[in-house]
């Protein structure tokens, strides 16, 4: 006998105009994430209390799928948009969104290799990771307030797979959840005229190297597919996809770091256009035949001042007013130097670094070719690393020059200032040199003013993504510089140097860069891929119309016991509620590889139940041993939680001969009860357990309304009690059948029975 008796321990009132959608409680933690119509995404403890809430992406954006990582550290989220965000559980931040192909995401699972690599990993390819540099917030440039790489997304000791289900009959797997290292073509896989189109399910086993899928075919009718994958390279590819993983966290972190110093950097350049624009703008400009840039070019070469010139100058500016414009874009200026050299710098550096470790993988050609690594297109993005690294160079060596210029414009405004104020001249400002003049004149000619506007054009054009106006003189380039200096560089052949083009921004050098890094990791998931086969596969004809497989109900788990390794899949024979359902068993050891059982069960052939016709609303397994079933009774007044024995159940399949072709089950097989409740005043629809912690939310018929109950608790002591709350089974049997308006107000029952 299985006992798993009930107790209620709480009840909640959902608020909002949304309805609850999917639930699924941490196998770890006492947490349950609940999405809602909205497209909301609730973090919720044991008391209901929530922890953080996930904002809706966009109006009419759905969550299609959840699941947890199985260290619950990290909780997946996929969206009818196609996109997969990772949220840090800890604190509800995001820390990683991606979008396969566009398609929407219809199923996720995420599953832990069954043996530890992590230190055979390390020793084999890695040396020690270099710490993270810090991620700037691009909204602040307060550079103590910052972001420390892919928070949550740590380095595990197990390879962890995300599997993700597209709409289009796509299956992708990521390793870690970031790295795409599988793409499954199911319509080419099966060899099928007909295409195959939503992925429902998708179950792995223990060592990735089968996946058990259920999906739909897309010819209209109200068939499903439930097929086998065996991935043989990522299992015998493990170490290898393990240290390409970690590699890639790597990377991807450092690019995230360079996008937002990137987006500071552009910012700071702004605050400094604003606070010279915030004044210079007030300047009357004589009806277009002038310019302020003009008349102060003029005032430079003839020292004198026109009328508008000079009341703009001592009226509107004010030597106050230019001495805080001059700190503000001096500040701004200084703002930029720290990101190149704190953070683009810095980030670049270690980039290159990984991405020379990423080269010496792909020479190991033995090991990494079959993954689709290959070398001259990691030396590609070497490359491109060493032009930005120019690139930035150059940067620095440009701001360095424009904050001469500055400094120089604004001391020579300000005294220009004083002489008009007829204010004393401090005995330092009072003198300047020929190189001074020549200083403000190449700043007025270039930077100061273009069509009316202020742009600093000379930094400015480094931040736009095209090429260059003003292109840097060779003898400056520090790249130029260096060849200049070193003439052997010139005998390394062509493809060992860098190739900074003179005529690039710092932008389209990094554009340059993401799709060189893009470049030789695209080539992985389509090579992994292409060795899977399709060992089995049959259709299953469901009662319902093609338009309502999305509402059938799917649940699956993967059993790794050192002598039952086996992946079940169960899903109810019409929409919801329905009838009885199908369970699948599809073996994993290599005594009975590719094996197949199957059988369906009805609730008409359910032993210890009362006489009568039942509809299952929500399922669900509970663990290795139990599935739950939640029912509705004929007149949809009451409903039963029911407990099944999953060894009870296995014994009733029976082995599916023809690997390939339709499904029938000509037969239905006897369900044994090993415990249920009975709810005589709440009408439940949804389930959500947690074998862990030994809880079960169950969710009225609206889903405004949660019950909290504790599992296996232990009978209770009082014998009193006992015979108040355990009911006969026959006397059960008569309460139910009875017609509801003259039913008795009867308790919760719970019920244990030795099947």
């Amino acid at each position: 006998m299985v006992s798993c008796m009930m107790r209620q321990s709480d009840e909640k009132h959902i608020l909002g105009t949304a309805s609850t959608e999917i639930l699924l409680w941490s196998s770890r933690r006492d947490l349950i994430a609940v999405s809602n119509s909205s497209g909301e995404v609730f973090l919720r403890r044991l008391s209901w209390s929530k922890v953080w809430k996930l904002p809706k992406t966009g109006d009419g954006i759905k969550v299609t799928a959840i699941v947890w990582r199985p260290d619950s550290v990290v909780l997946a989220v996929g969206y009818s948009s196609g996109d997969v965000t990772l949220v840090d559980v800890e604190s509800g931040d995001i820390v990683h969104t991606f979008n396969p192909c566009g398609e929407a995401i219809t199923a996720l699972s995420w599953e832990n290799s069954i043996t530890s690599i992590n230190k055979e990993a390390e020793n084999f390819l890695l040396p020690d990771l270099l710490p993270q540099p810090s991620k700037v917030n691009s909204s602040k440039l307060d550079t103590g307030s910052m972001l420390e790489g892919y928070k949550g997304l740590k380095n595990e000791e197990l390879l962890s797979l995300l599997w993700i289900g597209l709409k289009n009959g796509l299956v992708y797997g990521y390793a870690f959840g970031l790295f795409p290292c599988c793409l499954l073509k199911l319509s080419e896989l099966s060899g099928l005229n007909e295409t195959i189109g939503t992925v429902r399910s998708i179950c792995p086993n223990g060592d990735h190297s089968q996946l058990c899928i259920l999906a739909d075919v897309r010819a209209g009718r109200s068939e499903v597919l439930l097929i086998t994958v065996d991935t043989p390279l990522i299992t015998y590819c493990l170490k290898e996809l393990y240290g390409l993983g970690v590699l890639y966290r790597q990377i991807s972190g450092l690019m995230d770091c360079l996008i937002s110093a990137q987006k500071a950097l552009q910012e700071a350049w702004e605050d400094a256009l604003v606070d010279l624009e915030s004044k210079m703008v007030r300047y009357d400009n004589n009806d277009g035949q002038s310019s302020l840039s003009v008349d102060l070019m003029e005032l430079l070469m003839f020292g004198h001042a026109g009328i508008k010139l000079e009341k703009f100058l001592v009226t509107d500016l004010t030597d106050k007013g230019l001495k805080r414009i001059g700190q503000a874009v001096e500040l701004s200026y200084s703002n930029m130097q720290k990101l190149l050299i704190k953070h683009i710098v810095c980030a670049n550096y270690q980039l290159s670094h990984y991405l020379t470790q990423l080269c010496g993988l792909a020479k190991q050609e033995d090991r990494f070719s079959c993954l689709g690594l290959q070398v001259n297109l990691c030396l590609n993005a070497c490359r491109a690393a060493g032009s930005f690294t120019a690139k930035t160079a150059e940067l620095q060596q440009v701001i360095d020059g424009s904050i001469k210029y500055l400094k120089t414009f604004f001391r020579w405004l300000y005294v220009t200032i004083l002489r008009l104020s007829d204010e004393p001249i401090p005995p330092e400002l009072a003198t300047s040199t020929q190189q001074d003049v020549r200083f403000i004149a190449n700043f007025l000619a270039k930077d100061f003013e273009t069509d009316g506007q202020v742009r600093l054009d000379r930094i400015g054009q480094y931040l736009r993504n095209e090429p260059l106006t003003s292109i840097a003189s060779s003898k400056t380039r520090p790249w130029d510089m260096l060849a200049e200096t070193c003439p052997t560089i010139t005998n390394f052949p062509e493809s060992d140097l860098f190739q900074p083009r003179a005529e690039r921004s710092l932008v389209q050098e990094f554009t340059h860069l993401e799709q060189q890094v893009k470049a030789s990791f695209e080539a992985i998931p389509s090579a992994v891929g292409q060795t899977a086969s399709l060992p089995f596969m049959t259709n299953l004809t469901l009662d319902c119309q093609s338009d309502g497989l999305d509402k059938i109900k799917i649940i699956s788990r993967s059993i790794n016991q050192p002598k039952d390794r086996c992946n079940l899949i169960g899903l109810t024979n019409s929409t919801t509620p329905s009838s009885g359902f199908y369970l699948f068993e599809f073996a994993s050891e290599k005594e009975r590889k590719n094996l197949t059982r199957a059988a369906f069960f009805s609730f008409k052939r359910c032993n210890h139940l009362p006489p009568g016709e039942y509809k299952l609303s929500d399922m669900q397994f509970y663990n290795d041993e139990i599935m739950s079933i939640l029912l509705l009774t004929e007149e949809n007044t009451n409903s039963i939680f029911l407990q099944l024995s999953l060894a009870l159940l296995r014994e009733q399949l029976a082995p599916i001969m023809s690997r390939r072709g339709p499904f029938n089950s000509s037969f239905q097989s006897d369900l044994f009860a090993s415990s249920f409740r009975v709810f005589n005043d709440f009408q439940a629809t949804a389930l959500g357990l947690s074998s862990s912690r030994k809880v079960a939310a169950i969710f009225s018929a609206a889903k405004r309304k949660v019950r909290i109950f504790d599992m296996e608790v232990e009978e209770e002591e009082d014998v009193e009690d006992e015979d108040q709350e355990i009911e006969d089974v026959s006397d059960l049997s008569q309460e139910i059948s009875k017609d509801g308006g003259n039913q008795k107000d009867v308790s919760d029952v719970d019920m244990a029975v030795s099947p």
